[in-house]
Order: C-alpha cells, then structure tokens, then sequence
C-alpha cells in the first residue's frame, strides 16, 4: 500500500491520500517505501511472486472461490503463528505487532505500568543490544522529509551514541531459516536516505550510523547489520533517483522541473562518487 505525507513547516505527519493523484493534488510527499517499491526485483518480481500466487491460488480459491488477488497478495509473505492466541496470523500483521510492542517500549516513560505482553520476547534483544552499545534513545517512529526531493518516511528508532553521534535503526520482521540475519539493498536504501534527510532537518555535519535490525521470526533472535558510508552513499543516490521517477512517472511533474532535478542528481551522483572513492582510498591505504 502507498503512503504519502502531509509536511509543512517542519512538521509532517501521514495523510489521508492513498494514490499520487490524491496526493499530487493536495500537495503531499511519498514515502520512502512508496518510491522504493518501484524499484524491480527480477528475481522476487518476475518469478518468486508469481509462482506463489499460483501456488495459493491452487491451495485457496478452490474452497474459497470468494478470495480476490488482494486476499492472495496477502498471503504471499506466509503466517506466522500469534504469541498470544497461537492462531495463525499474516506476516504482515505480525511485524506491525512486534514494532508497536519495540514503540511501546520506547515510550514507556509515558505509561511506566506497562503490562507484560506476548510480543516481549520479540522486543527483548533490542533493548537489551541498546543497553550493551550505550545508544539511548531520542526519538521512536519519527517522521523525516526533505523539500528538495519531496520525500518523507518514517524512521523506528533514532537514538545517540556514547560519543553523541545519531544512529539510526529500522525493524524488519523475517524468518531466516538458520541464516544470520535477512538484509537486503533496499533496506539500506530506506534507512540512508532517511538519514540524510534526519541529517538536513539537523543541520548535522555527518550522515547519522544506519542499522537494520533483522527479528527472526520463528527464533526470537536479533541480528544487526551496519551500513557500511559506501553502501549509505549508493543507497542515498538509489532513492533520489527513484523519487525522480516516481515524481515523473507517478505525479506527472513539468518538464522544467524535470531538468532541474536531473542537474541537482547528476551533481550530487559526482559529489557521491567522489567521496566514495577517497573512502576506497582510505580503506586501501589503512
């Protein structure tokens, strides 16, 4: 599902707009997922997918002729079985329990009586690895965006580090089947774009740490993976030019603004492409 974004005067909160017309007309800006997800994955898109949707297609519609292809998009990603009732629940709604129970955490100040919960367990190793990194937390389920590239996301968790640096973090739900964690190119994708936005809203003069945070679903297990400056730096440039299309593609932008932004991404691509380089150089020399 799309999501866009109502910002104004540094502030921004989720709108009500469900497709780019709607948004393109109330003036709003795409999430960072929303225009991720035209990137095209030809493996998952051109074969995973559409084996599933066969393969549960045979599996469903025959005993549930009612079910429609939205149903069956749901059932994609799996279930999951629910902590609390034991029943089985869409992977989907799970990861939303797991990041409201990490959120509730995060903001326990606010209702210091917190009742144990089934999703605990899930949310247990992230506090406990904050804990071991000395990170203390500034900010949970925070809104970023940026004018420039009329972009804005939701960011799980920003906190600092024991020196005062920002470090941000992004939650994914996944079952890892044995393997050290699940993290993939568009999950760097999300978090650095959001933390050169966070960085912009905060006059900072350094890109904030990027970690993803992979919950193995059937195990409980936390795995972190950080985002080395060179995968920041492609994943930066990656979501730039996929907000470009979006905009160009989805929100009918004009040819002049068009030229523009192409100028501001072939600048910033050098100036990417430049440090990149001098950070090989480093790592050569080190």
């Amino acid at each position: 599902m799309s999501h866009y974004y109502e910002c104004k005067k540094g502030k921004a909160e989720l709108s009500k707009s469900k497709t780019a017309p709607q948004a393109r007309k109330a003036g709003h800006y795409p999430s960072v997922t929303t225009v991720l997800g035209i990137i095209k994955n030809e493996h998952l898109d051109d074969r995973w997918k559409p084996e599933k949707i066969v393969e549960l297609c045979k599996e469903f519609i025959w005993d549930n002729p009612d079910m429609g292809y939205r149903d069956i998009k749901h059932l994609i990603y799996g279930t999951v079985q629910c902590p609390e009732t034991g029943e089985e629940i869409l992977s989907s709604e799970f990861g939303t329990r797991v990041h409201k129970r990490l959120e509730d955490y995060m903001n326990e100040t606010k209702d210091p009586n917190m009742e144990i919960d089934a999703y605990d367990a899930y949310a247990a190793p992230f506090l406990a690895w904050l804990a071991k990194q000395g990170i203390q937390k500034e900010f949970a389920e925070h809104i970023v965006y940026d004018d420039e590239i009329r972009l804005a996301g939701s960011v799980d968790f920003i906190g600092k580090d024991p020196n005062g640096n920002y470090i941000l973090a992004d939650y994914k739900c996944r079952r890892c089947k044995g393997a050290k964690g699940k993290f993939y190119d568009k999950d760097c994708a999300q978090l650095a774009i959001e933390a050169w936005m966070f960085a912009r809203m905060q006059n900072l003069d350094y890109l904030p740490s990027c970690f993803s945070i992979c919950i193995d679903v059937d195990t409980e297990k936390h795995y972190q993976k950080e985002w080395d400056d060179i995968e920041c730096y492609k994943g930066i440039l990656r979501a730039k030019l996929a907000a470009t299309i979006f905009w160009i593609d989805r929100m009918c932008e004009g040819v002049g603004q068009i030229e523009k932004r192409k100028k501001q991404i072939l600048d910033d691509e050098i100036e990417m492409t430049v440090q990149i380089l001098k950070d090989l150089k480093e790592i050569h020399h080190d």
